[in-house]
């Protein structure tokens, strides 16, 4: 009887260490994706707390394929849910996903000479001026390094889906920087 409730409690400290283990390697991913879509820093910290607190009581990660999907997906409903709780009436693919000028990671594709600095300018622009899943896409997976099954899983949408949108948004990216 002792060594079963040994089990038991050694079990709930695993999975309290996975937790904790999965916040400190999460955080800054979390932090980043929730920044995109509010722009409230106190705000994304509770929505963390938040997620983290949910899985606690959830007891265990029974489950869950993918944690990091799963911690990026629940980012994203919060931020909906945070939405729709102001009466704004939008879907989650209508909320704006903002590349903040401080926390631009395209800026290190380009060197500091004038050209490169106007290129970087212009294609700054026509991000912007993308759509917010396709900017979203184009996040996942150039700056996040997620692979299309991956984008797929949290976006609800297929594979194929994520690739045709980064195809479909380079070439409109070139078209407009030509």
């Amino acid at each position: 009887m002792k060594q079963k409730g040994r089990n038991i409690s050694a079990t709930k400290n695993d999975f309290l260490e996975v937790l904790e283990l999965s916040y400190k390697r999460h955080y800054n991913l979390l932090y980043n994706y929730g920044l995109k879509f509010v722009n409230d820093t106190g705000l994304i910290e509770n929505f963390i707390q938040d997620i983290f607190i949910r899985l606690c009581k959830r007891g265990d990660l029974h489950g869950i394929d993918d944690l990091k999907i799963y911690l990026l997906r629940a980012m994203r409903n919060m931020a909906y849910d945070y939405y729709a709780s102001r009466h704004d009436n939008l879907s989650i693919d209508e909320i704006e996903f903002s590349l903040s000028e401080d926390e631009d990671a395209f800026r290190h594709f380009f060197a500091r000479d004038d050209e490169e600095t106007r290129q970087y300018q212009a294609l700054r622009k026509a991000i912007n001026s993308l759509p917010p899943q396709q900017k979203q896409i184009l996040y996942l997976f150039y700056i996040k390094d997620l692979s299309h099954k991956e984008i797929a899983e949290l976006l609800d949408i297929t594979p194929q889906a994520s690739m045709n949108s980064v195809s479909k948004t380079l070439r409109r990216l070139r078209e407009m920087l030509l």
